[in-house]
């Protein structure tokens, strides 16, 4: 045997160098993916707190209350809509990865129909909220304060799911810094027409709290506008006219559905949460708060890592390139491994700082600190477990394998970490905390789960 081959066998030499470049060369793919839309997500983020500060300052409490109601619902229904939308994700950079055009504007005509099926459904849904939510015993004038923002909201659903569309595909293409871009200029212009909307200015009339929705409407249609003549750059135009192909719209819908049902019962998880934990005392609800909002900021890292993780996997695999594909999977989870101890390590040192920072010296405050930071180092650990799980549900994404993750997460959360958070709290008089060791609990569990499946697929 020669050297050269000594050297391979044992690990070292040629081969092995030739694996840590095509790693390295991963890692640096992924890292230049998910950064741009780790930052999307950061500022549709900022959006959201926007609207959510000026109402408050603006109308106070009650106004601020009923708007939420709306928002709450807009939200679970554009995320479940969003993600089946994602369903498009493994096709588009499959087809973007053998330079097929053909393929990526029937793809695109696929992803209108889907938009307009989804439309059809979620827009009525949110337009009628303040009708049938009565039934459940919202009281019926917080349904009528909120009732002009829910409906702009509802409108805004199918602008939205047309810019969800162009994310997915620009994304898929690996060119999201251009999503990025628009992202950033609607910022400040969702801010002023929040203003002008909800206060008048000159021939334009005070709409109130309803005008954060129009606003937000407004907004949402500029996007859909700047992105369709932008995506037109750096993705082939598709003729809407065209015949649709129905076979290859059950196919994607059949990834996507199951994506769009597991970001739904990650979001309504903690929305129960949410729910659950305003019947307790008023520091558990202040200290849920503080770490509810920092989870939106961190969870915007593994969420990128994810979409990041499931386009690159797609394309090595639709090259049928194994080694790539391979590099993909070990770079993915170190990364995601190295990302969620960093997370955890950071809110652990500033979980002290953070809470007496956001809390008065009172002694509610001072009761609201101490429950704030054990709830801050659970969303370390919370992090640091669902990061890796996160990661290696983008890689099945990127094979088409949607349904099995979808049922552990399922599972995971509602079948085992809410009941254990339940007892914790109620049983254990554990409060909040034990909710939220709950869904550490599920985290856990999703991703021990996740990362079997794709072990056993390798």
């Amino acid at each position: 045997m020669s050297m050269a081959h000594t050297d391979a066998a044992a690990g070292f030499g040629p081969a092995t160098d030739t694996a840590w470049r095509l790693r390295l060369k991963e890692g640096g793919a992924l890292l230049r993916l998910a950064i741009p839309i780790m930052l999307i997500a950061l500022v549709n983020m900022g959006m959201s707190v926007t609207d959510t500060l000026m109402v408050s300052i603006l109308f106070g409490t009650d106004a601020l209350a009923a708007v939420a109601v709306g928002s709450d619902l807009y939200s679970i229904l554009f995320y479940l809509c969003a993600g089946t939308l994602g369903g498009i994700a493994p096709f588009y950079a499959a087809a973007a990865a053998r330079a097929d055009a053909a393929d990526r504007q029937r793809l695109e005509r696929i992803g209108w129909v889907m938009v307009a099926l989804l439309a059809a459904l979620a827009v009525p849904a949110v337009w009628f909220a303040p009708a049938w939510l009565r039934l459940f015993g919202l009281d019926p004038a917080l349904l009528a304060l909120g009732q002009g923002y829910t409906r702009a909201m509802a409108l805004t659903l199918l602008p939205m799911l047309g810019v969800m569309l162009y994310r997915t595909i620009l994304t898929a293409a690996e060119k999201p810094k251009v999503f990025l871009k628009v992202t950033l200029v609607m910022l400040p212009l969702n801010a002023a027409g929040n203003y002008v909307l909800m206060m008048g200015a000159g021939p334009i009339p005070a709409f109130g709290p309803t005008g954060a929705g129009i606003s937000t409407l407004l907004v949402a249609v500029a996007s859909l506008a700047a992105l369709v003549v932008t995506a037109r750059r750096v993705a082939p135009a598709a003729s809407l006219v065209a015949d649709i192909d129905w076979r290859g719209l059950m196919a994607v819908l059949r990834v996507g559905i199951p994506i769009g049902i597991t970001t739904a019962t990650e979001t309504g998880i903690f929305l129960a949460v949410t729910l659950y934990a305003a019947t307790l005392g008023a520091a558990d609800v202040a200290a849920h708060t503080l770490t509810l909002r920092m989870a939106g900021i961190v969870y915007a890292g593994s969420a990128a890592m994810l979409q990041a993780a499931m386009v690159r996997m797609a394309r090595a695999d639709s090259l049928g390139d194994a080694r790539a594909a391979q590099a993909v999977v070990t770079s993915s989870l170190i990364l995601s491994c190295t990302g969620g101890t960093i997370l955890c390590l950071l809110l652990a040192l500033g979980a002290q700082p953070l809470a007496t920072w956001f809390f008065d010296t009172s002694a509610a405050g001072i009761a609201a600190i101490q429950v704030a930071v054990g709830l801050l180092l659970l969303l370390g650990l919370l992090e640091f477990a669902a990061y890796p799980g996160l990661a290696a549900s983008g890689l099945l994404r990127g094979r088409k394998d949607t349904r099995a993750p979808m049922v552990y997460m399922l599972i995971a959360y509602w079948g085992i970490g809410a009941p254990v958070g339940i007892y914790l709290c109620e049983i254990q008089a554990l409060g909040v905390t034990g909710l939220w060791i709950g869904l550490v609990t599920g985290a856990c569990l999703t991703t021990v789960l996740t990362l079997a499946r794709l072990l056993a697929r390798r």
